[in-house]
């Protein structure tokens, strides 16, 4: 695919190139380095299996002290943004004579977007101040108290390290620029970058993790950007530059490092500014799949805001990710979020919302996959004779209802495990030194020290539940087709008769199609989700929020077949949109039904994906064609929308291919990715998706 020239500069253009190279030398999803990655296990290792540290805090300071003296320091020729993430992600092999319960590197999960501009406000001697006025009433303050402090040295040591190899590689600027992070705050826009850039590589050493996410940052760095071009520091190219070696690190070892751009402030004001623009800009010229962008937008969203928006989006790989402002802070609100901190939200990983900085959302950490709960209730009426059976579909509907209800308080037990698990074995010094809240608490953030404290609960297959109930109204309970254990034993057997298959799969009226009674089955399951989930708080404070998605779990995971017409294996539908086995949908009916689902109750995601031919997407009106489907979902209640165009041969010669299409882009969740780097399983399923336009 032709590329729009990206920069007209040799420095990004010659490192452009060498990300090219690899990506037809390897199928990968991100840039990773075999030995980087052996040496960041190496090191773990070390000191996991030596430790004498009596908590995780400190253990993982003394990890991050080794690190920081150890790793080899990478500096490339005509980088000006440094400091290599290639280790990413690691994980350090568990010795077989290690006593069971001995504690070992588990990383944290990721996952996290902390206050970036916090950090750079403060910098190292403001964090140190930090660290000095933290309280020490009690043994776990004054622990991780010393855990912060070590961690804060092993970031300077780490950011010191850098400048004197870039020094003695005769690389003065970068050598300057490393040199005042390590005592000063940052001054300039170069500074303010290198610095988020820094922290960033360290939160993945201390995490070895993915999605960790820059959130907001043209919030953050356009003040140091004005400053210099106010005084003359910069021009625009330079500036232009720095950002595009920016952009160029970030494909290196996390495959989901989100950004948002626009929106409001805290107050309500518009917040974007020329950064945010800048940004959509360059996304849209270097086509890379990282870092993942997307866009708030609010009634107050500039001309030229949406312009540069759609332009991105009518490039065709799968950027940016459209969010409504407004929805998606009642979703926070509805979480426990004030409004003022609800406001300022950012995305962790794919499209999970949270406060900016001051709030640990462990937001891929419970999981819960409906098509099997509607399995398990039908196996209960059938196999175990439940007694009276259902003789109306509403009470089918409430039986299924009550069965939630039992089998999400068993899970809430589970993610409580979960939470208590992570906090006594990833206690992470650095990160909590990098979230606000957690200095002036004592706690790592692990343990409950932001402000805010939220817990994702995935929901998979909103789509395929609704189709599935609405084939037990019409075939079982309307016409009579079939008795409620003929239907079970047309399941256990994979839908063995074809016609029957057949005869599910086109089964009129679905979810998506426009039919009142599934779009009002779908917004009453949805809400009960909501309900379920907001309802039953963990210990500590800490609050579950749904998000109905699990990553790619649509097409990989392994979950039986269904009354819909799927057969065992087969994927289920994708966040909010509607099956493929969806007869007579259109974009249009598909956008009104996902508006239904509870997207101002589900602050950790409720993605919405369509698929456009790019036959579609030619001519002057295109951009407008795009504006006003967004602005249609987005008035009726929708919270998020992106879009691929494709086509399906165009994935198919991919297949066959490989090595030809190696820079092909597709949106696969949260995140854009190499088309060829993905398993024939996601593939299949996406070349399925895209046939039907979802």
């Amino acid at each position: 695919m032709k590329r729009e020239g990206a920069s007209g500069n040799g420095r990004t253009d010659r490192l452009r190139r060498r990300l090219d190279a690899f990506l037809h030398d390897t199928a990968e999803r991100r840039l990773r380095d075999a030995e980087e990655q052996r040496a960041a296990a190496t090191i773990a290792a070390a000191v996991y299996r030596h430790t004498h540290e009596p908590v995780e805090s400190l253990r993982r300071a003394a990890f991050l002290e080794a690190f920081a003296e150890t790793m080899p320091i990478r500096l490339d020729a005509d980088e000006i943004v440094v400091g290599s993430q290639l280790f990413s992600v690691f994980r350090p092999a568990r010795p077989a004579d290690l006593p069971a319960g001995a504690p070992w590197f588990e990383g944290n999960g990721g996952h996290v977007v902390v206050d970036y501009g916090r950090v750079l406000s403060l910098g190292i001697p403001g964090l140190h101040r930090e660290i000095a006025a933290m309280p020490g009433d009690t043994l776990r303050q004054r622990q991780n108290r010393q855990a912060f402090r070590r961690a804060l040295d092993a970031f300077a040591r780490f950011i010191r390290r850098h400048a004197d190899g870039a020094d003695a590689a005769g690389m003065t600027e970068v050598a300057a620029i490393c040199a005042h992070l390590a005592g000063k705050p940052p001054a300039t826009f170069p500074q303010a970058l290198q610095l988020t850039w820094f922290t960033h590589v360290f939160l993945h050493a201390e995490s070895s993790a993915v999605a960790i996410s820059f959130g907001r940052l043209d919030q953050y760095l356009w003040p140091y950007l004005e400053r210099d071009l106010d005084e003359g520091l910069l021009d625009r190219p330079r500036a232009r530059e720095w950002l595009a070696c920016f952009w160029l690190k970030c494909c290196e070892g996390d495959e989901s490092q989100n950004l948002v751009l626009g929106g409001c402030d805290s107050n309500g004001r518009k917040a974007e500014n020329p950064l945010s623009i800048l940004c959509l800009q360059l996304a849209r010229e270097l086509r890379l799949w990282q870092p993942s962008v997307g866009v708030r937008i609010t009634p107050q969203t500039s001309e030229r805001f949406w312009r540069e928006a759609l332009n991105l989006c009518a490039a065709g790989f799968g950027m940016p990710s459209f969010f409504h402002d407004a929805v998606v802070i009642d979703s926070l609100r509805a979480a426990g979020i004030p409004l003022e901190r609800a406001r300022d939200w950012a995305v962790v990983g794919c499209y999970e919302a949270t406060p900016q900085g001051d709030c640990l959302a462990r937001t891929v950490h419970g999981q819960w996959i409906l098509p099997q709960v509607f399995l398990t209730y039908l196996g209960e009426l059938t196999e175990r004779h439940a007694d009276p059976t259902p003789s109306t579909f509403a009470a089918f509907r409430d039986g299924l209802k009550t069965l939630m209800a039992r089998e999400y308080a068993h899970r809430k037990a589970d993610f409580q495990t979960r939470w208590n698990t992570m906090r006594d074995t990833q206690a992470s010094p650095f990160r909590s030194l990098c979230m606000t809240g957690c200095c002036a608490s004592g706690l790592c953030a692990e343990e409950g020290g932001t402000r805010f404290n939220l817990f994702g609960v995935n929901v998979l297959g909103l789509g395929t539940l609704v189709d599935s109930l609405w084939a037990v109204q019409r075939l079982v309970y309307e016409t009579g087709e079939v008795t409620l254990d003929e239907l079970a034993r047309r399941l256990r057997d994979n839908v063995a008769d074809e016609g029957w298959l057949r005869h599910c799969r086109t089964l009129p009226g679905k979810y998506g199609s426009g039919n009142p009674a599934t779009d009002e089955l779908a917004a009453e399951f949805a809400h009960l989700v909501a309900d379920l989930v907001l309802g039953s708080p963990l210990e500590h404070g800490v609050q579950p929020y749904p998000g109905l998605f699990i990553f790619t779990g649509w097409a990989h995971m392994d979950i039986p077949a269904t009354p819909d017409g799927r057969r065992h294996g087969e994927p289920v539908s994708y966040g909010i949109g509607p099956s493929v086995y969806c007869a007579g949908r259109t974009p249009t009916s598909a956008l009104l039904s996902a508006a239904r689902a509870a997207n101002d109750r589900c602050g950790c995601g409720n993605p919405m994906l369509l698929t456009l031919n790019r036959a579609d997407m030619t001519g002057d009106e295109r951009l407008e064609r795009l504006r006003h489907t967004i602005e249609t979902y987005f008035r009726a209640g929708g919270s998020h929308l992106h879009m691929n165009i494709l086509d399906a041969t165009q994935l198919r010669q991919a297949q066959d291919a490989p090595r030809d299409h190696a820079d092909l882009l597709v949106r696969i969740s949260g995140l854009s990715a190499q088309f060829v780097a993905l398993d024939k399983r996601l593939q299949d399923a996406l070349i399925a998706r895209v046939e039907q336009g979802l």
